[in-house]
Formats: structure tokens, C-alpha cells, sequence
């Protein structure tokens, strides 16, 4: 079978391109190995709870931002939203509450009040932050078309100096304080991000959020329904196990684990990760060694979630809808390697709610050697324990109204994704994915990638604007 574009993988940036093409009149076919659509943001539900797969922070859905776009190009409303109006929460390790008020005078009081021991130096850090998002007008269509033709107007410094430079007159508890933060937004550390994309990510939480009617799995579904509209194919259950060459070394097509090739008379999208785009899909034997090199130093994180139940009573204690606790540095009782994110969503027949519970966990343990499906067991129960009674500590407010329904891990992910030992939210790493993609050009020009580790953020707005650029190349 041929078609003009084939997309390896049914997640949010493979699934944007596909749905663009298709609309724009190419012949698409995507596959996917799972039953669903969406990837790491597809539908997840336990128990009759609908749980968010994320962290409930989708910024994007404002009139000027890349959804409206999206889904008028695509000829269709896009799913409900309602803004939210409660301020993101950080709670620090002391107790200590820091709400991330929208307003900056508003917010720069709260700051004042939670950090009085170096109060005005940050402000000043957050003034920063304000400064060079002004600059690099990231919340307007303007900003967005200049990304999507490759085009910035940002202070080079910012991009190469890393954050902990700009707070190294603040405390070590103000500096806790935009770890977590990053650590939980952009998968990295203070002293390894650089103050461009810090500036970005802090402030993600504080810029207008939605709450989408049905969750963010809504998204993926409506653009597999449209792609099909348009008269492309979404295959389900169809893993491919790597690219189809031709007998002078051109990539023609794939090959699917079945045994099947299909052929693309355009272009292939690998909506796999880096990681797993050179070493699956091309194959390391076609992969340059000075890109199997960059690959070996770049990294990404795992995650451990509880899926829960929250009922009336403890959702009116909390602090909040969607808050971070920030991991104490110095508490030998807790052996979390993250923060916790908390996000409540969607109510169920029973008028509970369903309640996401995420921190991060390294992943090389989850794929040692163990003996039997008990070793693998008990690591799991041991995670679930030491979230649960920190999670007790830390929020008091929870009580006896949580129930646990499930939990997820990196071994989780990789079965349900694929991807390598279940690394998730991005790379690791002081670069963004697409500087990273800069380094590990793909050796075929009718290859492309798509995905949270080569767009410029790991954020859902981010990945999908990243799949407008490759639409285009593919359009030019």
C-alpha cells in the first residue's frame, strides 16, 4: 500500500502533522501499536475515573493561540474549554504556601512575604522572567508565526546562561523554590537551564490555564476523527518495526512488525522519541556515530503516578485544583527522587473525583534484572508506600479522602509507548529539543521528526507547534 506520507506513531505531534497534511490535501497514514490514539496523553481510565494524564497546565487555548489556530485550519470547534481562575500553588518543604498569582503586583507581595530574606532580589529575578518573555512575545500569534519560519528576536545570553546565574544573589530556599518548579514543568535542574527556557516555564503556571471538557485525550480523538474526515488512514494496533530502504539505500516506506511494507511517495514522520527514532526506526547501523555520540549524553526522566479518588471533603481542604510540593533537599524521611504534582479533574457518577498524583523516579531500576513479577511487584509497592506517606506528610489536608486507584511507573510507559525505558516530559538536558534537533539531523531528507523531545518545549502547545513547522516543510 503507498500513500504521500506515512507518521509512525499516534501521539499529539504526530497526529497534528497528519491532520494538516490531510487537510491540505496529501494522502496520510498513520500508525500506531496501541488501541488509542494520543500517547503519552491518551485516555486513561481506571475504575470508572477518567484521569488526566497530565499535569492539568495547557496554556495555548486563548484567542490568539496555536489550538485556535489549529482547529480552524482543521475546519472544526475545538473541544470545550473553561479558563481557570484559581492560582497555581507551590507549597515548600517548610510548610510554606507561594501562590502563583496571574497579577504581578499581587504576585510579587506573596514573594515578598514567603522569601523576606532576600525579598527584593526576587522580585528582581522575576522581573527578569517578565523582561524576557516580553521580549520574546510568546503568547501571541505574532510570536508563533515567527517561531514556526524559524525566526527569534531573544537575548543570546539568556540562552547559553543558565537560571542559577540570574538567582545567585536569592536564597537557597528561593532557589528551591524555581527548581521544583523546573524540575516538574521542564524535566531539568536550575543549574542546567538555561534562563530562556526558565523564563518560559515559570511562567507557564502563571499564565492563563484551561480546564478541557473531557481532558486533554479529547484533542488526540478529534484530530484522528478529522484526519479520517479528510479520507487519511488512522491504523491501530499496527507497530512498525523499522524504515523500508531501497536496494540504493533510499527510504522508502516502512515496515511493520506484521511483515507488511508501506510505502511513502512524500515523506515518513517519526512521532517516536530522538532515542528511539535513530535506534528503532533507522536503525543504529544507519544512525552517524557523532549522533549515537549526542544521543549517549542526552537523557530524560521517569515517572512514578498514583491514579486516586478524591472525595468532597478532602477536595474542599485542599489548597488548590492543580498545586506542586516541592521535594526537601535535607529530609532524610523522604526518598523521593521528585516533586509530587497534584492534579484534580474530571467528577464520576459517584461524585468523586479522580486525582493525578505525579513525581519522578529514576528509571534504570525499573528495568534491572528481577528474578520474578513479585520483585517487580514489591519495587512498585515500595514506590506507592514512599509517595503515599510523604504525600500525608506534606498535605495533611488529603486525610482519609483519598482513595488509591492505580498506579504507573516507567515500565508502565514503556509498555504502553514503547518508548526507551518509559523516559517521558521530554529530554533532559540544558539544550531544548530543537536545539537538539540542530545536533542530530535525520541522514534521509524525506525523514522527519515530530514529538516532545524535538520540539521546543515538552509542553502539548509547544509540541504541536512544532508539527506546524513540519507540516509546512512537507507543503512547501
Amino acid at each position: 500500500m503507498t500513500h504521500d506520507v506515512v507518521v509512525v506513531g499516534a501521539g499529539i505531534g504526530g497526529l497534528t502533522a497528519a491532520a494538516l497534511l490531510a487537510k491540505r490535501g496529501l494522502d496520510v497514514c498513520v500508525l500506531e501499536r496501541q488501541s488509542q490514539v494520543g500517547g503519552c496523553i491518551g485516555r486513561v481510565e481506571f475504575g470508572g475515573f477518567d484521569f488526566e494524564p497530565g499535569m492539568g497546565i495547557y496554556p495555548g487555548w486563548g484567542p490568539d493561540g496555536v489550538y485556535q489556530r489549529l482547529f480552524a485550519e482543521l475546519g472544526v470547534d475545538p473541544p470545550k474549554t473553561e479558563p481557570i481562575y484559581s492560582d497555581y500553588l507551590v507549597r515548600l518543604p517548610n510548610d510554606v504556601d507561594v501562590r502563583l498569582k496571574r497579577d504581578d503586583t499581587e504576585f510579587f507581595a506573596e514573594l515578598r512575604i514567603a522569601f523576606p530574606e532576600c525579598a527584593e532580589a526576587a522580585v528582581e529575578f522575576y522581573s527578569h522572567v517578565n523582561r524576557l518573555n516580553q521580549r520574546l512575545n510568546n503568547n501571541t500569534m505574532g510570536g508563533f508565526f515567527r517561531r514556526l519560519r524559524g525566526q527569534h528576536s531573544f537575548d543570546e545570553s539568556a540562552a547559553k546562561t543558565n537560571a542559577l546565574t540570574f538567582a545567585e544573589n536569592t536564597s537557597n530556599r528561593f532557589q528551591r523554590f524555581i527548581d521544583a518548579q523546573l524540575r516538574a514543568f521542564l524535566n531539568t535542574t536550575i543549574d542546567r537551564c538555561s534562563f530562556m527556557a526558565a523564563s518560559e516555564a515559570l511562567s507557564l503556571p502563571r499564565s492563563q490555564l484551561y480546564s478541557i471538557e473531557g481532558g486533554i485525550s479529547t484533542v488526540p480523538e478529534c484530530l484522528a476523527e478529522r484526519i479520517r474526515a479528510f479520507g487519511g488512514v488512522v491504523r491501530l494496533n499496527s507497530p512498525v518495526l523499522r524504515l523500508a530502504y531501497s536496494e540504493s539505500g533510499k527510504v522508502i516506506g516502512v515496515d511493520l512488525l506484521s511483515g507488511e511494507t508501506i510505502l511513502a511517495k512524500r515523506g515518513i514522520i517519526s512521532n517516536l522519541t530522538v532515542w528511539d527514532t535513530f535506534g528503532k526506526l533507522l536503525g543504529l547501523n544507519k544512525t552517524p556515530s557523532a549522533i549515537k555520540s549526542t544521543l549517549n549524553k542526552v537523557n530524560a526522566s521517569g515517572v512514578f503516578l498514583i491514579y486516586a479518588a478524591i472525595d468532597d471533603s478532602a477536595l474542599t481542604r485542599l489548597p488548590g485544583s492543580n498545586f506542586l510540593v516541592a521535594k526537601s533537599e535535607s529530609n532524610p524521611e523522604e526518598n523521593l527522587s521528585g516533586e509530587i504534582a497534584v492534579t484534580i479533574g474530571i467528577q464520576n457518577a459517584d461524585g468523586l473525583y479522580a486525582a493525578t498524583l505525579k513525581t519522578g523516579t529514576e528509571v534504570a531500576p525499573w528495568f534491572a534484572f528481577q528474578e520474578s513479577a513479585e520483585d517487580y511487584e514489591q519495587l512498585d509497592q515500595n514506590e506507592l508506600e514512599n509517595l503515599w506517606s510523604t504525600l500525608h506528610r506534606v498535605v495533611p489536608e488529603f486525610g482519609s479522602g483519598i482513595e488509591v486507584i492505580e498506579t504507573a511507573n516507567p515500565r508502565t510507559f514503556y509498555d504502553f509507548t514503547r518508548r526507551k525505558l518509559g523516559m517521558v516530559m521530554g529530554t533532559e538536558t540544558s539544550i531544548s529539543g530543537a536545539q537538539l534537533l540542530e545536533q542530530v539531523p535525520i541522514p534521509f531528507p524525506n525523514v522527519f521528526m515530530v514529538g516532545d523531545t524535538v520540539a521546543a518545549g515538552a509542553q502539548v502547545n509547544r509540541v504541536i507547534e512544532h508539527a506546524f513547522k513540519v507540516a509546512e516543510q512537507l507543503t512547501d
